[in-house]
Formats: C-alpha cells, sequence, structure tokens
C-alpha cells in the first residue's frame, strides 16, 4: 500500500511540474488576448517558396523601412516585430472584411488593419485590392498574425520596385475597397512603453500553482522520512525540484520581455461603437476614434468625467484600458491598494495543516525533536568504568555516553499477558548499576517443603525397586500381582501435609482425600495420630486409580505454593538498594549477551520455574554488561535512583530522517501560522479593496475641505 502511495504521490508531483511549464509558456502571451476568431478555418502547412517569399518581404520591408505599426519610438524593424516561429508553419484561410484606421504620426504608412477585432499586418502595396469580402491567407507570427495573400495576390508572385531607399511607398486607397474611412477626430500615438510590474500584476498568476508545489513538496518530503531507502534521493530531489520551481516563480525579478506593449494614445473618448458588436454595459461602448474600449468594471461611476474631451489613453493592444485622464489608473490602484493574494495563503495553510496531520498521526516525533534540540545546543561525548565516575559526571539529553561494567539486570515490577518479555521476571534492556551489595539468590523453605512432601508421594508410589524391610516379602509380592499400590509410611505424607499446608484454607482437597485413606474423622485428629505415632507400621493399599488422584491432589497443591514463592521471590528481586543508576534501552535492545531458555518462564511447570528463576538469578544478578547509545531520558525516581535511557546512535540515514522530521516539523508549523494569519488579513483587505478603492476616486474627483485627495497620477 506504501508503494502505491509513493507511486501517487510521483506522479501527481510530476503533473504539477509539467502543468507549470506549459502554464508558464501559455502566460508570455499577449494578457488580455482571447483567441484568434480566425484561426478556425482551413488549415494547410507553408511551402517553401511561401517561406522564401515571406523572408524576401520583410527584408525588402526593413530596407524601404515600411511598417504597419505606427511606431515613431520602437526601436525595432519589421523582421524584430514579425519575427517567424514553429507555428509559422501553418497557413490559415478564411473570408473576411478588412477594416483599417489611420492615427496621426509622422510615419509614411499610419494605416492599421483588422481582421473583425484582431489586428494584422497587411502589405501596403496589397491596399487597392482590398474588397467587401476578402479571401486571405494568414500566418502567426511572434506579435501579430501576417497576411501572405489576399484575393488572389500572393508574397510568392509579388514583384518588388526597385525604388530608392528613400522613397516612402504611399498607397491610394481602394474605391471599391470594405474600408471604414478615417474618422474625423485623429488619435495621436504619443509613445509605446512596457507595462509596469504593477500592472502586470493584475493578470500574472496569483500563486495557487506555487502554492500548490509547495504543499506538494512538504508531502513529498513527508514521504521521504517513512519511504524505503531506494526511493529517499528521489523524493528529496523532487521536493527541490518543485521548491526551487516555486520560490523563483514567486521571488524571480520579471524579465523585461515579458512585460507587454502599451500604447499611450491621445484623442476624444465619445460614447458609441467602432464595430457595434459591443453590448456588454455603458463602459464597453466607449470609443477612441474608432477603437472600442474595453474598461475595468469599477471604473463604470468614473469614466464619463474624461468624455467629449481630449484626454490620454493608455491601452493595450486587446484595448484593455490601463490608465485614462488624471487618476484613473491601474497602476496606481496596484500600488496603493495592493492586490490580495489570499487563495496562495489558503492552499499552503491546508497543505502545512495536512502534512502537519500526517507528521503527528505516523511518526513518533519525541526522539527527533530531543535529538534535534541537543544537537542544536551542541553535544559531548563520555566514557565511564565505575559508578563513582558516572556520578561525577556532569550528562545532558543528546549526550553520548558509554559504560561498562558489571550491575543486575532490571526486574519489571509486573509482567502483563501481552507484554511480558521473553522470559521472567530479567529483562536486561535494563541494568540496575551501583555500588551496593547484590541481592542473595531466592531462597524459600515453603519451597523446600512443598519438594519434601513430592518427594516422599513420589517414593511411595513410585518405589525405586529394591524390597522395603518393614514389608514382608510374600505380602509384597501378593500386592503386586493384584495390581495394588502400598503407601509403607502414610503418616510421613500426612505431616509433611501438614507441615506445608499449615492452614485450614490450604490444600482442602489433599486434607480430604488423606483423613478418607486415614479413616479419620477430621484433619486435626488424623494429624494427632500422625504425631503420636499410632500410625507407626499402619500401611494404605491403593487402587491404581486413587494413587493417581492422590499424585494429582499432591501436585496441584505444591504446584501453587511453587507458583507463589515464585512470584514472591520475582518480587523481591525488584527491590535493588536506593541510589545507583538505571540504564535502559529505550529500543529494548539487550545490554548483555546470553543464552535465553528455550520457553518462556510461565511456559515451564511450576517446579521449572523456580529452578529456572534460580539460574537466571545466579546469572543476572550480578553480570558484566556494556551500553552505548545516545542519551534520549534522565529522570530521578522516589528512592533516588537515575533513570538514563539510550539510543543507540544512528547513522546517516537515520540521521536525516531525524534532522528532517524535526526541520519539516518546524516548517509546517510555522507555515501554517503564518499563512492562517496572512489569510484572515487578506481576506478582510480583500473585500475592502474595491471600497477603498472607490472611496480614493470619490475624494480624487470629489475633493471636500475634510477629505484631501491623494496625489494625482501621473
Amino acid at each position: 500500500m506504501s508503494t502505491i502511495v509513493l507511486i501517487l504521490a510521483v506522479l501527481f508531483a510530476m503533473l504539477i511540474i509539467i502543468g507549470g511549464f506549459l502554464r508558464s509558456i501559455s502566460r508570455r502571451q499577449t494578457p488580455f488576448a482571447a483567441s484568434l476568431p480566425f484561426m478556425k478555418p482551413n488549415q494547410r502547412k507553408l511551402t517553401p517558396d511561401e517561406r522564401q517569399a515571406v523572408e524576401r518581404y520583410l527584408s525588402q520591408s526593413d530596407r524601404l523601412s515600411l511598417t504597419s505599426l505606427s511606431a515613431s519610438n520602437n526601436i525595432f524593424s519589421l523582421r524584430d516585430k514579425l519575427t517567424l516561429t514553429p507555428k509559422s508553419d501553418i497557413v490559415y484561410s478564411l473570408t473576411k472584411a478588412i477594416t483599417r484606421y489611420g492615427v496621426a504620426s509622422d510615419e509614411p504608412n499610419k494605416w492599421r488593419y483588422y481582421l473583425d477585432t484582431e489586428e494584422v499586418h497587411l502589405p501596403p502595396f496589397w491596399e487597392p485590392y482590398i474588397t467587401q469580402d476578402n479571401q486571405v491567407e494568414i500566418i502567426k507570427t511572434q506579435t501579430i498574425p501576417l497576411v501572405i495573400s489576399l484575393n488572389g495576390h500572393t508574397l510568392v508572385n509579388h514583384t518588388y520596385d526597385r525604388r530608392p531607399a528613400t522613397t516612402p511607398m504611399v498607397t491610394a486607397p481602394a474605391q471599391n475597397a470594405s474600408i471604414r474611412k478615417e474618422e474625423s477626430e485623429h488619435i495621436e500615438l504619443l509613445t509605446i512603453r512596457r507595462e509596469t510590474l504593477e500592472e502586470h500584476a493584475l493578470y500574472q498568476s496569483n500563486g495557487v500553482r506555487e502554492a500548490l508545489a509547495l504543499s506538494g513538496a512538504m508531502v513529498l518530503l513527508f514521504f521521504s522520512l517513512t519511504s524505503p531507502m531506494v526511493f529517499l534521493p528521489w523524493l528529496i530531489l523532487l521536493a527541490l525540484v518543485l521548491s526551487g520551481w516555486a520560490g523563483w516563480r514567486l521571488l524571480r525579478r520579471i524579465p523585461e520581455r515579458e512585460l507587454q506593449e502599451i500604447h499611450c494614445l491621445r484623442g476624444t473618448p465619445k460614447r458609441w461603437g467602432l464595430f457595434g458588436e459591443s453590448h456588454q454595459g455603458n463602459l464597453n461602448n466607449i470609443s477612441l476614434g474608432i477603437i472600442d474600449l474595453i474598461y475595468p468594471a469599477h471604473w463604470q461611476p468614473y469614466v464619463s468625467r474624461d468624455l467629449n474631451q481630449v484626454t490620454d489613453v493608455d491601452i493595450y493592444l486587446n484595448r484593455q484600458v490601463v490608465r485614462q485622464g488624471r487618476y484613473l489608473s491601474l497602476h496606481e490602484e496596484i500600488k496603493n491598494f495592493p492586490l490580495q493574494h489570499w487563495a496562495r495563503s489558503l492552499v499552503l495553510m491546508c497543505g502545512s495543516l495536512l502534512v502537519l496531520l500526517m507528521l503527528t498521526s505516523y511518526i513518533s516525533l519525541s526522539l527527533p525533536l530531543k535529538l534535534s534540540l541537543a544537537w542544536i545546543q551542541g553535544a559531548s561525548s563520555t566514557q565511564v568504568n565505575s559508578v563513582h565516575a558516572l556520578e561525577e559526571t556532569p550528562l545532558r539529553i543528546g549526550d553520548t555516553l558509554r559504560i561498562q561494567g558489571s550491575g543486575m539486570c532490571y526486574i519489571p515490577p509486573k509482567a502483563s499477558t501481552n507484554t511480558r518479555p521473553a522470559f521472567m521476571p530479567f529483562d536486561c534492556a535494563g541494568i540496575y548499576w551501583n555500588n551496593a551489595t547484590p541481592l542473595p539468590l531466592p531462597e524459600s523453605e515453603t519451597i523446600e517443603k512443598a519438594s519434601a512432601l513430592l518427594a516422599t508421594v513420589n517414593d511411595q508410589l513410585h518405589p525405586s525397586g529394591a524390597p522395603d524391610p518393614n514389608i514382608n516379602p510374600q505380602l509384597a509380592t501378593a500386592i503386586e500381582k493384584s495390581g495394588m499400590i502400598l503407601l509403607d509410611d502414610f503418616a510421613d505424607i500426612v505431616l509433611k501435609t501438614q507441615d506445608l499446608c499449615s492452614n485450614d484454607e490450604d490444600c482442602v482437597r489433599l486434607k480430604n482425600a488423606l483423613v478418607n485413606l486415614g479413616n479419620a474423622q477430621n484433619w486435626g485428629a488424623l494429624v494427632k495420630r500422625a504425631l503420636s505415632g499410632s500410625m507407626k507400621g499402619i500401611n494404605v493399599l491403593l487402587r491404581p486409580v486413587s494413587a493417581e488422584s492422590l499424585e494429582n491432589l499432591v501436585n496441584s497443591a505444591a504446584s501453587s505454593f511453587y507458583f507463589q514463592e515464585t512470584q514472591r521471590a520475582a518480587q523481591a528481586l525488584n527491590s535493588p538498594p536506593p541510589g545507583g543508576f538505571l540504564i535502559t534501552s529505550d529500543e529494548g535492545r539487550q545490554l548483555v549477551s546470553y543464552a535465553q531458555p528455550a520457553l518462556a518462564l510461565y511456559d515451564l511447570s511450576p517446579q521449572d520455574q523456580w529452578r529456572e528463576l534460580q539460574r537466571l538469578s545466579g546469572q543476572l544478578l550480578h553480570t558484566p554488561f556494556r551500553a552505548e547509545g545516545i542519551i534520549t531520558n534522565l529522570t530521578i525516581d522516589a528512592n533516588g535512583t537515575r533513570h538514563i535511557s539510550l539510543h543507540s546512535e544512528p547513522d546517516m540515514i537515520t540521521l536525516w530522517r531525524y534532522m528532517g522530521t524535526s526541520l519539516l516539523l518546524l516548517v509546517v508549523a510555522v507555515s501554517f501560522v503564518t499563512n492562517a494569519v496572512l489569510l484572515a488579513k487578506r481576506l478582510r483587505r480583500h473585500q475592502r479593496r474595491l471600497s477603498d478603492i472607490q472611496h480614493y476616486y470619490d475624494n480624487c474627483f470629489n475633493p471636500t475641505l475634510d477629505t484631501m485627495p491623494l496625489r494625482p497620477f501621473g
């Protein structure tokens, strides 16, 4: 499942990179330009002869100083403006009406040509051939489309005149052409400038793609902390690429080549439509000469103030107005009331919250945070061989500690059936280390009494084969042939049972069975008879079934005492002297090398449990050990024992995971808090921005005594 998640994450990140690359290419086009309406008809490939004709036309036009753009301040030649691109290999054929308008300029050719609302470059020597409906063929260039064929006239068949370069080519307007007549009000082209950064900010990316890329990078870094080693470098590399691309997009300085051209015009804006196609409201039926202007919607209350008077208007090539008159200016709007990109903060906040939840849910943060903080503060390395040396050494979390000595393996205070170690009671993942006298080996009188009872019952029920001198040999032979079992010392069994089970509530079933076998009134009477010696020489004859039942009762009674004494002895071992140190491995790694039993202690019989406890106690109550690692925890308990938790020294990969976890946690936490605050502020400012702009324009156009307008634009 984790592999599928990693593959999906990598594919998602690759899609983000590819989408961002394609989007960045598309953003280089004219900002407000719609798709060309005439780029839908028949298409064909540009022939080599036509390409040579286009190159020849551009060269000839440069030599004759021709241009279809009245750009007296433009230093670029026609070849620079009409640069051929790979898209120029496609020729589009269509039938359209051609419209032209003139701009007041000192240039010899002042006409500009349009198909519908899209400007095209028409070779000036074809103007006499313009008709009502024109068959044209067009190719795309770096700036505006170039007409290569008009009503059967092509650049391939055109013959250039050998006229001097100083003689301008002036063509007379066609009499039968469907050319829109030049209006009486000329518009003057003052200059052509590049848009400002503030104007460019209106249509550039709002940062959502970059925020998505940064969020994807944080997700990839999280997967790198939990992924197999084979995926680690690729995930990190991909995250760095995404972060670098997003950071470059957000922080880069906009190059001048990406700033679009703005034409600064002077004319008289009037409320009419040039093409009769603008039906989108009062703002879009205002024209400057024959140019239909497109205004921002929030300028509606103020545009009418400049109508029917000479006004400076700055527009894009698609007729989008960016500045008009003295006050209306998108540049000043962005400068005084910056755009609030709250969507970017929202995406980053959600991405940071997602990674933060994954970090806290799937990764233990305690150890990475402790070690990272200790390494930042500076950690030291210490090696000790005695308790006194360790007591004199100042210890801090994050220090490297190496210890060699002899101590007692840790004994858990309580064992759970679900979490008990491989054997009980010792767990050598912890070592008590002090200068006190080692604890004695476990001993118990109760165990000795239980062993004595088991031994006498076993000897009488399972004799070794040697004849009992107290029994008549003929009687013993007859009993053996009958299949019966003889208890030749029944009084000894009673006394040893009383010695082990001295309390009335102990061994009730065993006592009742012995009372029945001894034909006594109660257990007390049976014990008195055994103590008085009156049962000496009395033998008890048992059937095999009864003998087996008696043996089971004795084993059950003795086993309960073995189990109780094993538990008590184990708990007694968990009472080390106060002071000293308890050195533990937080990974559960054993600090002592020894041969562990094949079975867990509780899987053995009660008698074997006691013997295993004694064996382990003799081996582990005072055993050499060696512990080394990084200190992850330091505490002192009520007995004054200092608890030291050690973690094995990490390798380079583990070190990266620890440091990366802490660093990623810090980054996503700061990102979440920062973007949450920015989101609240930007949303509030975004909601107020339009009203603030309108209030600003109201103050500019209607200044009052108590409200002074800001400095006028320009």
